[in-house]
């Protein structure tokens, strides 16, 4: 399943968006581009078995108390206090340190059902929500580190389209975007920052990365998974926060 794509005009798009792409016909947009910036950025190594599941779609982001924390990825996972059960080809993942930056490997879904394991909820979430989810907007990180914010540069048009089901629920308004969004991802201490870049030509429907970037500030990294696409592939990134600037001389003597 594509990542969402959000529309400009709330509730009523969202729901024409849903019934429009189960009749096929909703045009997606083009996804953003390859990263650049004077952040260093990484790809992120993971090899998804066939058939299943992969977290560059959709994931849910797991934590596991410890100095320092470990945190996992799933995909597919179930909820067990709902007793909703896994979806088939379920996967879960370890985000694994490494010298380069991190690499994602598979573990069992067992691991995500010991007692020390949590989701990370809403309220956990070292981004807020809101994050990367608007058309245009900014947010900053709870602990004040990263800045992320999406911008727009080009032409908007008002028109009005049929909504609801195939299109038989009347006409409601849209946008229609012609431009470049841009979303960048900018460590405040430091003011290192990457750009991605997200081309729209006459589209109404954008990317809505927001659960796609996930910050686990106790590893100092940020994963992207698959923000950015390939020739339509989403593709995994990792990046590793800015050393901490040295802390000014004491002026006590």
């Amino acid at each position: 399943m594509p990542r969402l794509r959000l529309h400009s005009n709330g509730t009523a798009a969202m729901l024409l968006a849903l019934g429009q792409a189960m009749a096929c016909s909703l045009a997606q947009a083009a996804g953003f581009g390859a990263p650049s910036g004077s952040w260093p950025v990484h790809p992120l190594p993971l090899q998804v078995p066939q058939g299943a599941l992969s977290p560059l779609m959709s994931s849910s982001l797991y934590r596991a108390d410890g100095e320092p924390p470990a945190y996992y990825l799933s995909a597919g996972a179930g909820v067990p206090r709902l007793q909703i059960p896994d979806l088939p080809g379920a996967t879960a993942w370890a985000v694994m340190p490494d010298g380069v930056c991190a690499h994602l490997a598979q573990v069992p879904m067992d691991v995500l059902k010991t007692g020390a394991m949590e989701p990370v909820v809403v309220q956990r979430n070292p981004l807020p929500m809101d994050c990367a989810a608007a058309f245009e907007g900014a947010c900053t990180s709870r602990d004040g580190q990263l800045r992320i914010s999406t911008s727009f540069d080009g032409q908007r048009r008002k028109a009005q389209v049929r909504g609801g089901f195939y299109g038989s629920e009347g006409l409601i308004d849209t946008t229609f975007y012609t431009g470049t969004r841009t979303l960048q991802i900018e460590h405040l201490p430091s003011g290192q920052a990457v750009r991605m870049r997200e081309p729209l030509v006459n589209d109404r429907g954008y990317s809505a990365p927001q659960t796609a970037i996930r910050y686990l500030p106790e590893l100092r990294l940020v994963l992207l998974l698959g923000v950015t696409q390939n020739r339509g592939m989403p593709v995994a990134h990792c990046m590793a926060l800015p050393p901490q600037p040295p802390s000014p001389p004491s002026s006590i003597r």
